[in-house]
């Protein structure tokens, strides 16, 4: 039905594709994106009073999940797990590694993937895996993991040390990380602000190369993007639709979820008054894996982006951060974009904004030195819930 909408009608079918994808977790707060009166709702600390902090979230059913936080102390990190969508919580014993947003170091863990009911990751940059749902863990042998991904059978850590980065699979169930090759010019210099970002769904894989984020942007500034469509063995180069020299440089990118060929990528020109609470923001979508490219309207005029994801089924979701953290959405296929949560952060961050499935998802904000919030909605973005430990 997404195919057929774009080929139809280019700009609001791009947009529906594309949809980006946040949510909430089971809770004892509400914000709807229908109605908002006096404007968005502001999540309290109230829905994080009790020990357990969240900090990181990853589903793979409608019921099952793991949250990674902090408990006890800044650096004490903490593992709970749900069977029934979030409404309880049972704890896991702690893993054997620090939180790393206080403290970072080279063993700390700041993120957490599941690709099933037993096997799964603590990463960012430390990297632990377990094979029996968390209830123990044995640290990998990898350079720091900047992120983790994982598609159909694999998992992949795209790494970086010191100006040196990499790229690793193992197969699920497996602590075997093989190299794969990456595509020429997508390490970044090492004095240079760019950065690597890795994306997956199913056996699809694209890497983004990041631009340059200023107000004049050459066309060799706006970044790269490759695809892979054979679990990362190869690379093929696609066109970055960012245009010199007033639109900005790529900053994020998202693949729809069942959708491998569906894109969006934020271009992000930080022209900003302070603390970019103004800034440009040119939003576009393929569905031919970047190939060719559809301008659509801008989602917000604020902040930086941070993250998106696409619950494919036509909503969209980007995660900003700024002097105030906004998670702005689309419910109609891109014509018009506003605001759902304000985090309560300040550059405090987003983690894992997705969709387990077109209805269910999950985000967590802010991500550090602030009181966090599990958030998830269960009608495709349309109401949002906080969840209570």
């Amino acid at each position: 039905m997404i195919r057929g909408q774009l080929r139809t009608t280019a700009a609001l079918s791009l947009a529906v594709v594309a949809g980006l994808a946040m949510a909430a977790c089971g809770g004892s707060s509400t914000v709807s994106a229908s109605h908002a009166p006096t404007g968005p709702a502001t999540h309290s600390a109230a829905a994080s009073r009790s020990g357990f902090q969240p900090a990181a979230a990853s589903f793979v059913s409608s019921n099952l999940g793991w949250v990674l936080g902090q408990s006890g102390c800044q650096s004490c990190a903490a593992l709970r797990v749900t069977t029934d969508g979030g409404d309880r919580w049972a704890a896991l014993p702690a893993p054997p590694a620090p939180l790393g947003f206080a403290q970072p170091s080279a063993a700390a863990i700041t993120d957490i993937a599941f690709a099933n009911l037993a096997d799964g990751f603590l990463y960012g940059p430390g990297l632990l895996a377990t094979h029996d749902g968390g209830r123990s863990w044995v640290r990998q042998n990898l350079p720091p993991v900047q992120a983790l991904g994982i598609g159909a059978g694999y998992s992949y850590a795209l790494t970086r040390q010191g100006g040196s980065w990499g790229l690793w699979r193992a197969a699920i169930g497996s602590s075997r990380w093989v190299a794969l090759p990456l595509p020429p010019r997508a390490s970044p210099s090492p004095a240079s602000d760019y950065r690597t970002k890795l994306y997956v769904e199913g056996g699809t894989l694209a890497l983004l190369r990041t631009g340059f984020f200023g107000p004049a942007v050459t066309p060799g500034e706006v970044g790269r993007l490759w695809l892979s469509t054979d679990d990362g063995m190869s690379w093929q180069l696609r066109h970055v639709p960012c245009r010199a020299p007033n639109g900005g440089g790529a900053a994020v990118l998202s693949i729809a979820r069942g959708h491998p060929d569906a894109w969006l990528l934020d271009c992000f020109n930080n022209e900003q008054s302070s603390q970019q609470q103004n800034t440009q923001h040119h939003l576009f979508g393929t569905v031919d894996a970047g190939l060719s490219w559809t301008r659509l309207p801008d989602p917000t005029s604020h902040n930086m982006p941070y993250s998106l994801a696409d619950n494919g089924s036509g909503h969209a979701f980007l995660a900003t951060v700024g002097a105030r953290d906004f998670l702005v959405g689309t419910l109609d296929g891109g014509l018009h974009w506003r605001t759902m949560i304000i985090s309560g952060g300040n550059f405090n961050g987003w983690a894992d904004l997705s969709f387990v499935t077109g209805q269910i998802g999950v985000v967590v904000a802010p991500t550090h030195y602030a009181r966090e919030h599990l958030y998830r909605t269960q009608n495709g973005g349309r109401t949002w819930q906080t969840v209570n430990f």
